[in-house]
């Protein structure tokens, strides 16, 4: 409800550059997904007695346990410097198997991973995480954020994963995640967000 004045006074010869920028939290969760060029898709699936349970907002997990997080990107074109970036929710800590300190079993969780409901089997074709030079092949996982990379992309369908377990109850916000070329940013995809409760 507010509003504010930005003025650019610039000086001297030549050109000139200048950008904008306005950044906002919605007050309820995002319920629908925006596709600008690039579509993205998150599913969280948790394993219970032998099988894989898809787990829909609002979800509920117990402390301890290991969720697996799909993401399915869709490029109708070619795209280069694409970044995803999928915030972490509060609770949960990605497993990574690049530390010598995380579980070996739990951090073998390699291929598909998830319920027969997935988008996994409505595609014939994903391209898993760095199964060529022009596919994802850079993946940071942080305590904030899970990040993947990629210069150039063909148009198809591409599958990200990585295992995150659930360290400390309470109610968590899960804010979607975000696609961008990076030097396009106008180009860009998010998914929807979500509530996580863990006991």
């Amino acid at each position: 409800g507010s509003s504010t004045k930005v003025t650019l006074s610039p000086t001297g010869t030549g050109r000139f550059y200048y950008s904008t920028r306005l950044s906002y939290a919605l007050r309820e969760p995002k319920s629908e997904a925006t596709n600008a060029g690039i579509e993205v898709t998150r599913e969280f699936a948790v394993q219970r007695n032998g099988a894989w349970a898809a787990l829909t907002s609002p979800m509920q997990i117990q402390r301890g346990e290991l969720v697996t997080v799909n993401l399915f990107v869709r490029i109708a074109s070619p795209r280069y410097f694409v970044v995803i970036s999928d915030p972490v929710p509060g609770g949960l800590e990605p497993v990574n198997r690049d530390l010598a300190t995380s579980s070996t079993v739990d951090g073998e969780q390699r291929g598909f991973s998830g319920p027969a409901t997935s988008l996994w089997f409505t595609s014939p074709k994903w391209i898993s995480f760095a199964s060529s030079r022009w596919s994802f092949y850079h993946r940071e996982l942080r305590h904030a954020s899970a990040r993947f990379y990629s210069e150039y992309l063909e148009p198809g369908n591409y599958h990200l994963s990585y295992v995150a377990q659930a360290i400390a109850p309470g109610q968590f916000i899960v804010p979607p995640t975000h696609a961008e070329t990076m030097y396009d940013p106008d180009i860009f995809g998010e998914s929807t967000s979500g509530t996580l409760k863990i006991e």
